[in-house]
């Protein structure tokens, strides 16, 4: 056998009911030392019942099992050797733990080696130290969270340099904070140089984690290969009730789309793929037909959002943005252009008050002589509001020497990183025990993708218990609810992402509709507290805006 491999299993027999139905069937596979392996598959596919024979526990009906190169005995001299190399965490770890308490629980392995008490004690003082259990080591373990649970049997195992560990589902019935320690631990094995096979259902983690994926199908092999073969053949996903990762639905969406090339290596997470978004070369100044000599420049700010019905939230937000900006450039005037024409009809007939829509705002900078407009959207994103908004405007470039136009509020990685300062900071009060819920529009414009991938950075920087949704598109309320349900807060906040606290916020999100997201939470059982206040109050919003205008003028 090839020295590079570690374990092997040649067509392996197992079945729990007297050979009626086969939990393997014969399986087959190879395993290289010091791989990260996922195992995936349905429920009832295989993936417990081999790691229980990889251990010892189970013995094979037929077919062999191969360590380091000689087949397995099933001696008990045996068997204690085997488990040493290959020790197994299970899913739940009531069913691991038995001593009185965490220091006994570990040290047990350690000494049941032959090892000195001293040898042992080091051992041990290490794996404390490494899987961060120094706070809970004198408790009994009955009395550990579970986390703490899962943080002991995975101590349990290092205890005794193994070769191979073995986790079975373990981030199950972890909270947000739990599961990234344990994910870490995970990460800090393997680049110890342990071979480590991993049980999950989660396939975003399973795609940027493993080196090789196992896909079990009735107790055999469907499919093996890296994660970027396995998770882009949808047949196999399919036949195993598996879902590709949500960065290569992504991706692929851009790609057919047109807006991202194929040839772009697939992206491993999705603060990848808003990397590959924020290169896309997006055109900011465009000089127009109007450039006579002799005509002097004179210089004027557009300011174009979708607008709004409500005149409370219109004042601390499109109101207040656009005397920032006319601030920031003080010898500019500022025009205003909306571009829902049902909310300018609604403000028309309601309030007698008029709104200009881009065309028409662009018509009066024309007739008051402005040579050079600089645009400024108050969109969160580059979407389809936007797209029109750039046809309209550039549509009378033959009138202006030149028109420049800053971005929308997301439209960089810097941006998402300073919206999520400015949020976090807003927020600050926030505990553990709440969860913070924002819901964005959503659009079906290829920047939407923008959403699940600020709602990972969000996680990524180490805020668990803030989530962001859609009314319209991905990640949609029944996603986040699943992930805030996963995280069992004690209280749900909900806030807009949006700009104007406007309809979608006090209705879709706060109002009293049954569908709406505040009874849906509250349905499920949560205090739910409804923060009705647009993304265009907090100060640093409106900065971010500012300093894309300056970078359009500059």
């Amino acid at each position: 056998m090839n020295n590079d491999i570690i374990l092997k299993a040649d067509n392996l027999y197992f079945s729990y009911d007297d050979e009626k139905s086969h939990s393997l069937n014969g399986l087959s596979l190879e395993i290289k030392r010091g791989q990260k392996i996922a195992f995936m598959g349905a429920n009832g596919s295989g993936k417990s019942t081999f790691f229980l024979c990889c251990t010892g526990i189970h013995k094979p009906s037929s077919g062999t099992l191969y360590y380091n190169g000689a087949p397995y005995s099933y001696d008990k001299k045996s068997l204690l050797k085997l488990r040493s190399k290959i020790g197994i965490v299970f899913q739940d770890p009531d069913n691991q733990l038995f001593s009185a308490s965490v220091y006994q629980e570990i040290s047990f392995g350690a000494l049941n080696l032959g090892l000195s008490e001293k040898a042992a004690k080091e051992a041990v003082e290490t794996v404390i130290d490494q899987l961060e259990i120094t706070p809970f080591r004198h408790k009994p373990t009955h009395a550990l969270s579970g986390g703490q649970k899962k943080q002991v049997s995975i101590a349990d195992i290092l205890v005794m340099k193994p070769d191979i560990i073995i986790l079975d589902e373990p981030a199950a019935a972890l909270d947000p904070k739990h599961t990234t320690l344990v994910n870490q631990i995970v990460d800090r094995m393997t680049e110890s140089g342990i071979t480590v096979f991993l049980a999950t259902h989660d396939v975003n983690y399973a795609y940027e984690w493993a080196d090789q994926i196992m896909l079990f199908h009735e107790g055999k092999v469907l499919m093996h290969g890296t994660p970027e073969q396995v998770f882009t053949n949808k047949a196999a996903l399919a036949q195993t009730n598996l879902e590709p990762p949500a960065v290569l639905e992504l991706f692929d969406s851009l790609c057919k789309k047109g807006i991202l090339k194929t040839g772009l290596p697939l992206p491993k997470n999705l603060k990848t793929l808003e990397k590959y978004i924020s290169y896309v070369n997006l055109n900011t100044t465009y000089y127009g037909g109007n450039t006579t000599v002799e005509q002097k420049k004179k210089k004027a700010i557009l300011v174009v959002s979708f607008g709004t019905s409500h005149n409370d939230t219109r004042k601390v937000t499109i109101d207040a943005i656009e005397r920032d900006l006319g601030d920031a450039f003080p010898d500019y005037p500022v025009y205003r252009a909306w571009t829902s024409k049902m909310i300018i009809k609604k403000l028309k007939t309601r309030d007698q008050v008029s709104v200009r829509n881009v065309k028409e705002a662009m018509e009066q900078m024309k007739a008051d002589g402005i040579t050079d407009v600089l645009v400024q959207p108050t969109h969160v994103i580059n979407g389809i509001e936007n797209d029109l908004m750039k046809e309209d405007v550039l549509s009378y470039s033959e009138f202006f020497s030149s028109i420049s136009f800053g971005t929308p509020l997301l439209t960089s990685e810097e941006d998402s990183n300073a919206v999520i300062q400015v949020l976090t900071d807003a927020f600050s009060w926030l505990k553990p025990s709440q969860a913070l819920v924002f819901m964005g529009h959503g659009t079906t414009h290829f920047a939407n993708s923008i959403y699940a991938a600020l709602d990972y950075t969000f996680k990524d920087k180490g805020y668990p218990n803030i989530f962001l949704g859609t009314v319209e598109a991905y990640p949609s309320m029944e996603s986040l609810k699943r992930m805030v349900d996963a995280y069992k807060p004690e209280e749900v906040f909900l806030a807009p992402f949006m700009i104007v606290a406007g309809d979608h916020a006090k209705n879709d999100m706060a109002g009293d509709d049954p569908d709406s997201w505040y009874n849906k939470f509250k349905e499920a059982g949560y205090k739910v507290t409804p923060v009705l206040k647009g993304l265009g109050e907090y100060e640093g919003i409106r900065k971010i805006f500012v300093e894309h205008l300056k970078a359009a003028e500059y």
